[in-house]
């Protein structure tokens, strides 16, 4: 007989509005997590892939309204159960406690997202030195950011609170020229802006390039600059192709540097 009412009271419950409305609760919030994940990340997020700032924060984003969801959900189907939130609100001293200590970590990696976020750390698609590793940021959000190793095609998961300060790899350089006194100012500037302009045509890894003409005068001779801009994984291969079209442009031209100059 107890077997029995205690099917009996099984299948109420399966047939009560509690039950109903927890099981679509839990749907709406399924979904909702699903729309979230689906339109913020790979409809909002990446559809500028030059966005940098947009993609960083939308991953931080992501992660507060999934926690968001995810407590709403839970209190809703407390209340759909006849739990009174508004009692263990008020005894949440102790519970609250021994929540913080278990979630410290947690809380830890979120407060250090912000602050990464807010002081402008990184964003997703910079470049990185991380642990003595050259690294793309790939993915950022509130709790953690993935690096990927340039050298190794490695990916590094870190906790954000692991993160205490790091190195921004700069995508702004400057190629310096030191040219002796007796060269002709005009031959110079001929020739160098002819390397920028080859560089703007055939270096495609290169955002932008300007010829800044002289900077400083030396007591070993006269320095001209070429400012440009690059991603920072492309500076190598832009710093050959800047070398060697110099070099062809100063042999055709027959207008050479001295010895000193160099890239930055």
């Amino acid at each position: 007989m107890q077997d029995i009412n205690s099917l009996s009271d099984l299948f109420k419950y399966f047939n009560s509005t509690a039950f109903i409305g927890s099981a679509v609760v839990i749907i709406i919030a399924s979904i909702l997590l699903w729309l979230i994940k689906q339109y913020l990340v790979k409809k909002v997020a990446y559809t500028t892939k030059d966005d940098q700032h947009k993609n960083t924060f939308i991953g931080m984003i992501f992660n507060v309204l999934q926690y968001l969801v995810i407590i709403l959900a839970i209190v809703t189907v407390m209340k759909l159960h006849g739990v009174n939130i508004g009692s263990i609100m008020a005894g949440l001293g102790i519970v609250a406690t021994i929540i913080g200590l278990a979630l410290q970590d947690t809380l830890k990696d979120i407060i250090s997202g912000i602050n990464i976020y807010n002081n402008n750390f990184y964003k997703v698609g910079d470049m990185v030195r991380w642990n003595d590793e050259e690294c793309d940021v790939k993915y950022f959000s509130a709790r953690v950011t993935k690096f990927q190793s340039l050298k190794s095609n490695s990916t590094y998961t870190v906790c954000n609170s692991q993160i205490r300060s790091i190195e921004k790899i700069k995508d702004r350089h400057i190629a310096t020229y030191l040219f002796p006194y007796d060269r002709d100012k005009e031959q110079i500037d001929a020739v160098m802006n002819r390397i920028a302009e080859r560089m703007k045509e055939e270096c495609k890894p290169l955002k932008s390039i300007r010829y800044d003409g002289i900077c400083s005068i030396e007591t070993t001779g006269v320095i001209y600059e070429i400012k440009y801009t690059c991603a920072a994984h492309k500076t190598e291969q832009v710093k050959d192709m800047m070398a060697a079209i110099s070099y062809e442009e100063f042999k055709k031209s027959g207008v050479a540097p001295g010895f000193s100059s160099m890239y930055k």
